[in-house]
């Protein structure tokens, strides 16, 4: 799948991604252990990736996710 975003998009994206992280990580903080404390990692690790990468991609021009 090929998404092309704005400058404007991607920021936005970038921000929303930043929240959702940050969120992430304080409920992994007190999440204990177990499967749920395992899919929150999962989770995150996508998202981070995600992020990472468009992060990358807003020194162009055109962005593609």
């Amino acid at each position: 799948m090929l998404l092309e975003l704005s400058a404007v998009e991607a920021r936005e994206l970038k921000q929303a991604l930043d929240t959702a992280l940050r969120s992430l990580l304080e409920e992994l903080a007190q999440a204990g252990a177990g499967a749920y404390r395992d899919l929150l990692r999962e989770r995150y690790a996508r998202l981070d990736q995600l992020n990472r990468r468009l992060d990358m991609s807003l020194e162009g021009d055109q962005v593609y996710a």
